[in-house]
């Protein structure tokens, strides 16, 4: 059905909208528009109703007044009408976005994988303030993002918003582009087209961002785009594209050749990747270098940690860091700053080569661990640290029986090397409360309280508290350990996270009050759910008390968010444990201690005679402003 006249008797009623009702009568091309009409009007009511409107309009008897109603009526029907109709369409043959490249059909693959909503329900007045502070420079532009990723993160999954995210990854602000390549590397596989698009290898810090992304969702897939662009790329972005070779064994030829030409950092970037395939060519070679340069072998084994699994690079890795510790000194030469500047040289060295393993597995690292640990308390606490880091690394991202049997010969049978309790506890927490775990926690709460308060020597508090720097909770979600670690190739942040069947209550709970530790408490202030009314109920008790004992502001979150009541003795504790406060102080500590305002004001209003008493010194004090304030409602 040809419906070109309904178009055609618009555009008339629009023009006489515009020459007004007067001329109606005389107007003959709408009255030819009315009667093209007439065939269509067989055809639907809608259409015979628009007919029978628009010959009210025309007809030379009908009267002038009521002419400007009828003519809104009849161009308001046909807006409708025409709006039903509509249809969007361009002239030529349909091609896909990416035509005639592998890679780019692999691309494809990984986008439609998980079918998503490109384009959210959000009107235009909330997307573009945010599209424009993604896309453009000027104050306030990096704090309202990143609020707006706080708060509604959802609205970064519209595809209108996907588009100003890969912008922004060239912004001149560091932090936000950061951030936003932060974001889409934990989900960004649907921009792939994007960052594909217009790719520049003689680019910069934007096309590495890019690249990051690329590398992370499209791994070995990608490997005739990194090979592409590397023909002419320089600078860091050429070093990051070599670095993308790693995923496809097929790229040892091409790194062995690249490893003859390169210098520099670029090189080392090449012996990097080349130590993450699994190949007898590549072992050997690096079998040759580490008899003339055993320190920078070592030194190309430390690299990005998930994807170095190549059996022969932790035989030899761990290999390396026993051939080390042989050489520990043993004598004294009598001159004790030479001694320790050789032990102090000595110990750096084997922290480095312990990062060697970092993500390397098997018997021969475990082994080369158990002998580094059994030194570490010999000779300071540097390398204790180290090995403590990479045990707890890889405890959350490699769980499982090998790491599990390491951690327990490490910390010991009966845990003597109390230093170690950090692994030891996480291993606990993964055991009982990851993945398959049947009784999620059962037994935490009694081992914990065996390692801090029933063996001897006891775990000191401040080694739990480390431990809990590891533990994150999400409301909604759970519990989590969860940790990042600094790609020295790809140079940047790599997260980490271990989900957790977990619940800090009833005996758990008990166990960390019974610390009393401010550092146990700081961490425990954002780990329990605020929607149990139990553990609030317990916790509000217990931090109200703790916050009297410490006189300190840092526990006036915790009882927030636990739903606190009570201020009594809060702020005149506070004031009292220091030797002169503020105004300004007093004010902010009254605004966000719990309690009803009537509290508030009477915990406020002894303030004045403490001052009085010299119990309080405040610093340029004015008791009528100060009491006009209290009496004000603060």
């Amino acid at each position: 059905m040809d419906i070109t006249p309904i178009y055609d008797l618009r555009d008339r009623l629009r023009t006489a909208m515009i020459a007004g009702t007067s001329l109606l009568a005389e107007d003959f091309r709408l009255k030819r528009a009315v009667e093209a009409m007439v065939p269509l009007e067989k055809a639907a009511p809608v259409f015979a109703k628009v007919g029978e409107l628009c010959r009210k309009l025309v007809a030379p008897d009908a009267s002038a007044e009521g002419k400007e109603d009828l003519l809104l009526d009849a161009i308001t029907l046909v807006d409708a009408v025409c709006c039903t109709q509509g249809a969007v369409g361009v002239a030529g043959e349909m091609e896909p976005l990416f035509a005639g490249d592998e890679v780019e059909s692999e691309m494809e693959k990984i986008v439609n994988k998980n079918k998503k909503m490109l384009l959210s329900n959000v009107p235009y007045s909330v997307l573009q303030p945010l599209r424009e502070a993604l896309t453009t420079s000027g104050s306030g532009h990096y704090s309202y993002v990143t609020d707006c990723h706080n708060v509604s993160p959802e609205l970064f999954k519209d595809y209108r918003v996907r588009t100003a995210m890969v912008q922004a990854l060239g912004a001149s602000y560091a932090e936000l582009a950061d951030d936003v390549r932060g974001w889409l590397l934990e989900d960004g596989e649907d921009v792939l087209p994007l960052l594909v698009r217009d790719f520049n290898p003689k680019g910069k810090k934007e096309m590495v961002r890019r690249l990051h992304i690329i590398d992370k969702w499209m791994g070995a897939a990608g490997n005739d785009f990194y090979i592409k662009q590397l023909e002419t790329a320089e600078g860091e972005l050429r070093q990051n594209l070599i670095y993308a070779l790693r995923h496809d064994p097929k790229n040892i030829e091409l790194l062995m050749d690249l490893g003859k030409k390169e210098r520099g950092n670029t090189k080392k970037v090449v012996y990097c990747t080349l130590a993450c395939n699994d190949d007898e060519e590549v072992e050997k070679l690096f079998e040759e270098m580490y008899k003339k340069k055993p320190q920078t072998v070592m030194e190309y084994l430390e690299m990005s940690p998930e994807v170095n699994k190549a059996p022969w690079a932790a035989r030899r890795a761990a290999e390396g860091l026993k051939d080390w510790l042989k050489l520990r000194p043993t004598e004294k030469t009598g001159n004790k700053k030479k001694d320790d500047l050789a032990i102090k040289e000595w110990e750096q060295t084997a922290a480095r080569f312990v990062d060697t393993l970092y993500g390397k597995s098997g018997a021969e690292v475990c082994d080369a661990l158990r002998a580094a640990a059994a030194l570490s308390g010999k000779y300071g606490t540097w390398l204790q640290s180290v090995i403590l880091q990479l045990l707890c690394y890889t405890l959350i991202t490699q769980p499982g029986e090998e790491i599990f049997s390491l951690v327990d010969s490490i910390y010991g049978e009966k845990g003597g090397r109390l230093q170690y309790f950090p692994a030891a506890f996480l291993a606990c927490l993964i055991r009982e409360c990851g993945a398959g775990a049947e009784k999620a926690g059962a037994n935490i709460a009694a081992w914990l309280s065996e390692q801090l308060f029933d063996k001897t020597p006891c775990v000191p508090y401040h080694f739990l508290a480390g431990a809990l720097n590891y533990l994150y909770f999400d409301e909604g979600r759970g519990y989590k350990l969860a940790l990042s670690r600094y790609d020295s190739v790809a140079e940047y942040q790599r997260e980490y996270v271990q989900p957790l069947q977990l619940e800090i209550k009833g005996e758990l709970l008990e166990v960390f009050i019974r610390c009393h530790d401010k550092d146990i408490d700081r961490k425990l202030g954002g780990l329990f759910d605020s929607s149990d009314k139990a553990v609030c109920a317990r916790l509000a008790e217990y931090f109200y008390k703790q916050a009297l004992s410490y006189a300190a502001d840092e526990y006036l979150e915790p009882l927030k968010r636990c739903g606190g009541t009570c201020c009594e003795g809060l702020l005149v504790h506070y004031a009292k444990a220091r030797p002169r406060i503020s105004i300004w102080q007093i004010e902010y500590f009254v605004q966000n201690m719990p309690g009803s305002l009537e509290d508030k004001i009477k915990e406020a209003g002894r303030i004045p005679e403490l001052v009085k008493n010299g119990k309080v010194t405040v610093y340029n004090w004015n008791e009528a402003n100060y009491m006009k304030w209290v009496e004000n409602g603060l």
